[in-house]
């Protein structure tokens, strides 16, 4: 005790002080509450119809098929994340397999994405509060801007704060999605009798099977994106390398049943009506329930996106402060206050989010988003290969079975991914990768440069 207190001057216990900080932090299932809110949003709501459109109730293999791909990817995550006891994800696996250039690019970019992406999430949120409460509008840009600067205040309040309205919201947001999902295992019986799953296989008639088929995954796909947020703050949780990977299967396994279930029970509710529809899963509530199920669906719309919002300003911050902390950008930027919050982080993450809020430029880039988030998915395959090459000082709790062949399936599934995505989103994808290149030489050109 003696000698801690020596190292750390003016605190008079600091083994309580230590433990008190591991208590703050996100037990297993806090953390799997994390990131099951890290993934499902309000898109969930309005997907059924995209997803139907194509494939008809058919979709439903397609969904099966992509939640296979994604669980795949997730399981690249869940063992590579098991070396690992701090934050960063993807820039942390990149960094150690491939060394600081590779880290830096999957680093920033993963950063400028995420920062784009609650923007897109802020103004979100405003939109659903005006439609629940029209008054409101006209002010979608300044409910933006004050939900990012109280959730950036509630963040410099430390990990406990922000642990406590985490898990609450997410409970919140859970409550709609379950009994949905619950009461759609009572009505599929009953759909399936009523002819809404048939025929099976409603083709588009301007799509080939394997064009429709594509189409429908990249939709479901996108449902699932945020996965890989509960590994950029491993270092937020209790016994990360054993609890995080434990996390990530958790919560993509308790995500893809309730998504198979919704989809699978507004089909049965409401059949080709789902063309038809603007709010397909309130309309098959209403049918289930009566008039209530709106106004269920509806608000569970948007504290699903006031969740999102809470997971991005807790995860955002900590990214761009994962990459300050290894030596790649200026150390002030993983700066942290009284209460252990990398404030300064949290201070430039809000003020660039607001920035998009304002110029309402951000939502174009909100688009190119999607095809940036794959520089965090085949960095983390490939590292899955390279570290176990590396030889690693500790071994990850959970190891892919099969050798490399689901790293290497993950990463054609992600190249596929990409290559289906519009050109210019392509073209983006590289201006990016050139812009962060040039970033990291300019800011590294010296070793005393970031000291």
């Amino acid at each position: 005790m003696e000698n801690n207190e020596e190292q750390i001057p003016g605190i008079k216990n600091p083994e309580k002080l230590v433990a008190e900080g591991e208590k703050a932090k996100f037990s297993l299932s806090g953390a799997t509450l994390y990131g099951i809110n890290a993934v499902i949003g309000s898109g969930i709501f309005l997907l059924p119809r995209t997803i139907y459109q194509d494939l008809g109730p058919a979709s439903l293999v397609a969904m099966l098929v992509d939640v296979i791909l994604v669980v795949m990817l997730a399981v690249c995550f869940a063992e590579v994340s098991g070396y690992f006891n701090k934050n960063g994800g993807a820039f942390q696996y990149a960094k150690t397999a491939f060394g600081d250039f590779v880290g830096f690019n999957v680093g920033i970019l993963g950063w400028f994405v995420t920062i784009i992406s609650w923007a897109a999430m802020a103004s979100g949120f405003a939109e659903l509060l005006i439609q629940a409460f029209p008054n409101l509008t006209g002010y979608n840009t300044w409910i933006s801007v004050l939900l990012v600067i109280l959730l950036s205040v509630i963040n410099s309040m430390g990990i406990k704060t922000s642990k406590i309205f985490t898990i609450v919201i997410t409970i919140a947001k859970l409550i709609p999605v379950i009994a949905f999902a619950l009461m759609s295992i009572f009505f599929i019986k009953n759909g399936i009798n009523m002819g809404n799953f048939t025929p099976f296989l409603q083709l588009n008639p301007d799509m080939t099977i394997s064009q429709a088929m594509a189409s429908t995954s990249l939709t479901v796909f996108y449902a699932f994106i945020g996965f890989e947020a509960l590994p950029i703050v491993a270092g937020e949780m209790r016994n990360a390398k054993k609890n995080v990977p434990k996390a990530i299967l958790s919560s993509i396994s308790i995500v893809s049943t309730l998504y198979f279930l919704i989809i699978a029970g507004t089909i049965a509710m409401l059949g080709t009506g789902i063309l038809q529809s603007n709010a397909p899963v309130q309309d098959a509530f209403v049918q289930m329930i009566g008039p209530a199920g709106k106004w269920i669906i509806s608000i569970g719309a948007l504290v699903s996106i006031a969740g999102l919002n809470m997971g991005d300003s807790l995860m955002i911050p900590r990214y761009g402060a994962s990459i300050s902390d290894e030596g790649l950008l200026p150390k002030v930027i993983a700066k942290k206050n009284a209460k252990g919050a990398p404030i300064v982080a949290i201070i430039v993450s809000g003020i660039i989010t607001i920035a998009f809020l304002m110029s309402g430029s951000f939502e174009q880039l909100a688009e190119l988003s999607v095809v940036f988030r794959f520089f965090q998915y085949i960095p983390t395959a490939l590292a899955v290969i390279w570290l176990r090459r590396k030889g690693m000082d500790t071994k990850p709790v959970f190891n892919l079975p099969f050798g490399s062949v689901i790293p290497i399936i993950s990463i054609i599934v992600s190249i596929w991914m990409v290559a289906a995505a519009n050109p210019v989103n392509l073209i983006a994808g590289l201006v990016g990768v050139i812009v962060a290149s040039i970033l990291y030489f300019i800011i590294n050109r010296k070793p005393n440069v970031v000291q």
